[in-house]
């Protein structure tokens, strides 16, 4: 029995060793932008994205790259949407029009919309909302680019989304741009996954090895921007 419990723990150590010196080689250092909660955090608690001047800059940006090539981020039906794991049970195009149609105007409030209204007021951001839903029902039928005011545009937020939503018949020029973008800012978590765990870059040719030996190893993980979305 003391031989067979001493094996089990052998075993278990073993195990251990093998498990830790995986996760650690494949732990890599990623910087954390001012809107990196957006990717990795609930929504609903999230403080960051409340703040007006906050707003402003997420709008601007997203107008910079083009809100036509940001379909996918809602999930939408005939009777619900989805965004950032949050369903909501109304349908978007609607609700989006008559929460442009309610602002400012009680006397067309319905229950919902004073609620919604009155939390963006107590919030401070009723104004930047209601510009951000104003601007977005405007391009619901032409998807045309809105001019943007560069003054407000986060420039790293759009280089992140032309990695993640630019990449229809990706080169492996493009690649090595993506993962250099990526380095460069530090979000080194970020490339490792561009190099191995992105299947739209399986294709491209890569010196994968020796890509990876350019990135800062760490002991602390850290959740990467972009995301691995090959399991």
């Amino acid at each position: 029995m003391n031989k067979l419990l001493t094996l089990n723990i052998l075993i278990l150590l073993l195990v251990s060793c093998v498990n830790k010196e995986k996760s650690e080689s494949e732990f890599y250092a990623e910087n954390k932008t001012s809107f990196f909660d957006l990717r990795n955090s609930d929504w609903t608690k999230n403080t960051w994205i409340r703040k007006p001047e906050n707003l402003k800059t997420i709008h601007e940006s997203f107008k910079k790259f083009g809100y036509d090539k940001l379909e996918n981020l809602i999930f939408k039906s005939n009777n619900e949407f989805l965004i950032q794991d949050i369903c909501i049970k109304r349908n978007f195009e609607n609700l989006m029009d008559s929460l442009q149609l309610t602002y400012n105007k009680p006397e067309k409030q319905t229950k919902y919309y004073a609620e919604f209204w009155n939390r963006r007021k107590a919030e401070n951001n009723d104004s930047i909302v209601y510009e951000i839903i104003r601007e977005f029902n405007s391009v619901k039928s032409d998807k045309k680019r809105l001019n943007y005011d560069n003054e407000f545009v986060n420039d790293t937020l759009v280089d992140l989304l032309k990695i993640e939503f630019n990449n229809k018949n990706l080169t492996s020029e493009k690649a090595k741009s993506d993962f250099d973008i990526l380095k460069k800012y530090g979000l080194h978590q970020s490339a490792y996954n561009l190099l191995y765990e992105r299947p739209e870059y399986f294709d491209t040719d890569l010196d994968r090895k020796k890509m990876e030996k350019e990135l800062t190893k760490t002991k602390e993980f850290k959740e990467a921007w972009l995301i691995d979305n090959a399991k």
